[in-house]
């Protein structure tokens, strides 16, 4: 029997990913391009901050900085924590990626089955304890110091990934993705 044509059939591709590969076996992302990432969202928020900073006064006799009351170093932490969201929150949400990850085509997913972490996964877990870790005087900057480190072990998982349950892998246009049925991965109101 003669193969029918069927002009309303969804066009067929060939993959551009190669052969199927399972959510867990994308490739990690390599150390440099981590660092890159890194250092893109950084400058990013350098350039949002710092002009706050200057209008309130922060870096008021530059470079002889008065050092800040805890009061108001906690209250810039968390301004500081708030604009990360702000800038990072929608990538985090829908693609588990920050947008230094996003140019550079990196994602976090979760260690345990290769999907995407949840937003509430990656706030909660990955960035909000190193950040809170990062403002103890002295013991902060170590262990943040430490834990970057970690990189240089064979499954390239910083701290941050370890608490997570996460690791940096390259990412993949035919992934899903998000596992979250909403940002903080709730079900569906």
């Amino acid at each position: 029997m003669a193969m029918q044509l069927n002009p309303y059939q969804a066009p067929a591709a060939d993959s551009a990913l190669g052969p199927e590969l399972s959510p867990d076996e994308a490739p990690l992302a390599s150390r440099t391009t981590r660092l890159a990432a890194v250092i893109l969202d950084g400058l990013l928020s350098v350039v949002i901050l710092l002009p706050l900073q200057i209008k309130f006064g922060v870096l008021d006799n530059f470079p002889k900085i008065r050092p800040l009351p805890a009061v108001e170093t906690a209250a810039w932490a968390v301004a500081g924590f708030v604009l990360w969201l702000a800038i990072h929150g929608y990538f985090l949400a829908t693609r588990s990626q920050t947008v230094g990850k996003r140019l550079l085509n990196i994602q976090i997913v979760n260690v345990t089955d290769g999907r995407p972490a949840s937003f509430g996964k990656l706030v909660l877990a990955r960035y909000l304890p190193t950040s809170v870790i990062a403002h103890i005087p002295y013991a902060g900057g170590v262990v943040n110091f430490v834990g970057i480190l970690l990189i240089f072990r064979d499954d390239r998982r910083c701290l941050h990934d370890l608490i997570a349950g996460t690791k940096v892998v390259e990412y993949r246009s035919g992934a899903p993705a998000s596992t979250s049925a909403t940002p903080w991965n709730l079900p569906p109101a």
